[in-house]
């Protein structure tokens, strides 16, 4: 309808005079007007040179005086008319056809009524990526309010910076996420598919990768990839322009002259930067059409999100949203009937030229049971979708308006040549003259006129009904969906030798800029990442004296092969450790450590580095990702709904499962990680958790059997009863055993109630004496809060006391429990109640005379099983302790 709609608004009114606008050189854009829900059109300012400016949560139309747009000035409300502001998803249709190819038009929904608002561009290229732009504001600013908690969402983006916080954020609270592998995409022909369309795209997939190797990626991050994308696709200048060119518009049915319509995406607008018009980033989009496997050598793991209204897919390697597909884009979903741990949707995308197509994205799952999920998922969501949007719908509609009805007849006959009966005629006799005059040449062109007609009748009955107003529908009907309205290819102009050289010279100028800018802005972030990761309180300020020392250990050459002295270690980690070095110096222990380790220890049986472990899926990532919001939930970096901290976290944990398949995940090893990831990079971080685990003894206390666990409660008890009896006695009088308060203590270091500054000192110890530090730190603590705990006469109010009051330590406290922890030594004592344990357990195992043989012999197995997993541990911690 957008031609009805721009001859309309062309048309002169009565009283009007169809001039020249005074004033407006040759080729400037025009405003065209508007037009109201209820048919009127105002076009008192058409004809007017207008800047055109879309952010993330505004859309402004202003017109401007002539030295202020020669001048390219910024919008400035003393010297600027505003002709319209909305936020982004208040434009409900964008109207764009082959017939007027220089124009596009908006409807812009008000609380009563729809404007329309049709513009005109010199150059029809632009129309295209406008269009698409308010597309993707509409999609942002819809989900900042739909989609928004009552609390401020937490900072997370698709590029991870604080400035690309709310639209994902809140897009993501409520989604439901399974880790996924990325298999590829194919173009389908149609958006129903058979159901054997997964099982025929995995034998597509392996066709292309047998035939021509491993796929290359279609693009890449250097300078000629950079080169290709910036000439296949509309760049923005650095003043927000877009192209080599500005939008332009003139009158309609005049040539075009003047000012240009000045196209302004707002820079810190995270979808136009992360994602384009179809909502892939630019790493997953490709111009080619077919069989698009991924690349085997790359990490295709991904994080498939289901949201209210939207799906998402994370990459964990890049940090970056790389597909965002609403519901109303995606037309069918299915899972694979011989590969049933495959599934994929269909969904339309828009290619180079402005076409449609529909493509199928594909991908792989730990299991069967998983699709099942999703899928189940998938189809929950959507209903739920569906329900709310109908019932939205229904509450606006008024099934007795001419104009509804009227919009139902659109839906019908959409599509659909008009074979209009006989009797139609009489209804049409007043436009009739309009076919005599016009002598439609095509159905499309006949199609416009009846419904024009019908229009404009059902219009005159709606301002005779008098007693409903449109309520912004009667523009909602007059728009056509978006097939019909859709982009279509345009004609490419053969450019010059000189128009190609130029084009690559600018093209080659705004990469290098780029780039630039890029590497800048990736130091800036970096900085600031370390700078926020390491917020935290000093507990024992380091003295200048003591940050020389370290420097000078840490820059010694090949330091790894270079033993140090024992006791100028100790001494440097007791009278403090930099924040700045602290990565590094857990580093520095832990190579220490291996160079006087005499008997090696224990490898994991999966030696595959950090990067291919990333590459697989694991079977525990169901509860990993539940406790990612659980890990540090106040800290900045962790904080965000899959922010980089969140993700990094996962990457670490994830490999981690993979590497030790019998541990797997363990509730508590998220803050031991975490507290890693504050002071090092991933690979190190995983590097140091292994450490942890292997060397230093804490695996065993993570094992699914939890019998360390249980051993460390029991010994954690007897050394309450050695070193303060009369704190025992009242314990054990209210019936508090350690698993009741000192559990997270064991598993998580003390991280998960404890102030970092304090836990940073705790992992100091940590990679100093290994884990009986946290016998150390537990007996201190409660060592120094006897006074206090035994004020308390009930199990309630000792337990709450031990688990909120004791953790809020004063600097000095914090300090004098290091200086303790390093003063004692319990290495004995504590080997000698593991084997006081162990005697304890087989007395009460001791095999009754009344059983029979087969009792016996099965008795016999599982205590000869229980013996050698002794031995085992023996072993390792025989290992741990010679050094």
């Amino acid at each position: 309808m957008l031609p009805w709609v721009v001859a309309e608004i062309g048309r002169p009114r009565p009283g009007e005079r169809d001039k020249p606008v005074v004033g407006r050189p040759p080729g400037s854009p025009a405003s065209r007007g508007t037009h109201t829900g209820n048919g009127e059109s105002v076009s008192s300012r058409r004809h007017q040179a207008v800047c055109l400016c879309v952010s993330a949560s505004w859309v402004r139309c202003v017109w401007t005086e002539e030295e202020v747009e020669r001048d390219r000035r910024p919008w400035d409300p003393l010297t600027h008319t505003v002709l319209f502001e909305c936020r982004p998803h208040r434009v409900t249709k964008l109207l764009h056809n082959s017939r007027e190819p220089c124009s596009f038009g908006c409807l812009v929904r008000d609380t009563h009524l729809c404007y329309c608002y049709v513009f005109q561009c010199q150059d029809c290229t632009k129309v295209p990526e406008i269009i698409s732009t308010l597309r993707q504001a509409g999609k942002s600013s819809a989900r900042n309010d739909d989609l928004a908690a009552p609390k401020p969402a937490a900072s997370s983006s698709e590029d991870c910076t604080p400035s690309a916080s709310s639209a994902f954020g809140a897009a993501t609270m409520f989604a439901k996420r399974f880790e996924v592998l990325f298999c590829g995409r194919v173009t389908v022909a149609h958006k129903k598919a058979p159901p054997a369309l997964i099982d025929e795209c995995i034998e597509k997939f392996s066709q292309s990768v047998g035939a021509g190797g491993d796929p290359k990626p279609e693009s890449g991050g250097g300078l000629v990839d950079g080169l290709r994308r910036a000439l296949a696709l509309p760049t923005l200048t650095r003043d927000g322009g877009t192209g080599d060119g500005e939008v332009r518009g003139g009158g309609y049915g005049a040539s075009s002259g003047g000012r240009p319509v000045v196209f302004q995406p707002d820079p810190s607008f995270p979808c136009l930067r992360a994602l384009d018009e179809n909502g892939l980033s630019p790493e997953l989009h490709t111009h080619t059409a077919g069989v698009q496997p991924t690349s085997l050598q790359e990490n295709r793991t991904m994080l498939f999100m289901v949201g209210r209204s939207q799906i998402f897919l994370v990459s964990p390697d890049t940090k970056k949203v790389a597909i965002e597909k609403s519901f109303r884009e995606i037309s069918f979903c299915s899972q694979g009937i011989h590969h049933v741990d495959h599934f994929g949707f269909i969904c339309r995308e828009t290619v180079e030229g402005g076409s449609c197509t529909f493509v199928c994205y594909v991908f792989q799952c730990t299991d069967e049971s998983l699709v099942d999920e999703i899928m189940l998922t998938l189809k929950q969501a959507f209903s739920v979708a569906a329900l709310q949007q109908s019932v939205r719908t229904r509450s606006q509609q008024c099934d007795s308006c001419p104009m509804q009805q009227l919009h139902r007849l659109c839906e019908r006959i959409e599509g659909r040549k008009l074979v209009l009966p006989a009797v139609s005629n009489t209804l049409l006799c007043p436009q009739s003259h309009t076919f005599k005059r016009a002598s439609p040449k095509s159905d499309q062109e006949e199609n416009e006129l009846v419904m024009g007609s019908l229009r404009s009748l059902y219009e005159q009955k709606q301002r005779n009904r008098g007693d409903c107003s449109l309520d912004g529908r009667g523009v909602s009907v007059c728009g056509v969906g978006d097939g019909s309205l859709g982009v279509v290819p345009e004609e490419r102009k053969k450019r010059g030798r000189a128009e190609l050289r130029r084009l690559w010279r600018k093209a080659i100028l705004q990469q290098t800029l780029l780039l630039r800018m890029e590497r800048e802005n990736n130091k800036i972030q970096a900085s600031e990442s370390k700078r926020q990761r390491l917020d935290y309180e000093e507990i024992t300020p380091c003295l200048k004296d003591v940050t020389l020392v370290w420097e000078s250990m840490l820059g010694t050459q090949a330091r790894s092969k270079v033993k140090f002295n024992t006791d100028t270690v100790h001494s440097a980690v007791e009278q403090g450790v930099p924040r700045q070095y602290r990565g590094e110096v857990w580093k520095f222990l832990s190579e220490q450590f291996v160079l006087r380790q005499p008997v090696p220890v224990r490898s994991p049986s999966d030696n595959r580095p950090y990067k291919e472990l990333l590459k697989q899926l694991t079977s525990q990532q169901h509860a990993i990702l539940i406790d990612l919001g659980r890990t540090f939930p106040t800290h900045p970096y962790f904080q965000a709904q899959l922010g980089s901290g969140q993700l990094s976290l996962y990457n670490l944990l994830k490999a981690y499962s993979l590497l030790d398949p019998e541990v797997g995940y363990c509730q508590g090893l998220s803050f031991v990680a975490g507290v890693l990831l504050l002071h090092m990079g991933e690979e190190d971080a995983f590097n140091m958790l292994q450490f942890l685990m292997y060397h230093m003894g804490l695996r065993k206390q993570y094992r699914p059997d939890m019998i360390i666990l249980q051993i460390q409660m029991y010994q954690l008890s007897r050394l309450l009863h050695d070193y303060h009896r009369d704190l025992y006695v009242h314990l054990e009088q209210h019936e508090i055993g350690p698993s009741l308060y000192a559990a997270p203590w064991f598993l998580t270091a003390f991280a998960s109630h404890f102030p970092l500054g304090f836990v940073a000192r705790v992992f100091d110890m940590l990679f100093l004496q290994g884990s009986e530090v946290i016998f150390k730190v537990s007996l201190s603590l409660l060592g120094s809060h006897k006074p206090l705990i035994l004020q308390h006469d009930s199990l309630e109010s000792i337990v709450d006391f031990i688990k909120t009051t004791l953790p809020n330590l004063g600097l000095v406290q914090m300090e004098k429990t290091i200086n303790q922890v390093c003063e004692m030594d319990l290495s004995n004592q504590l080997q000698a109640y593991e084997v006081e344990y162990h005697v304890l357990q087989d007395e009460l195992c001791d095999t009754p005379a009344h059983l029979n043989q087969s009792q016996r012999t099965a008795q016999l197995e599982r205590t000869n099983q229980s013996l050698r997993q002794q031995n085992l541990d023996l072993l390792e911690e025989l290992q741990v302790n010679t050094h």
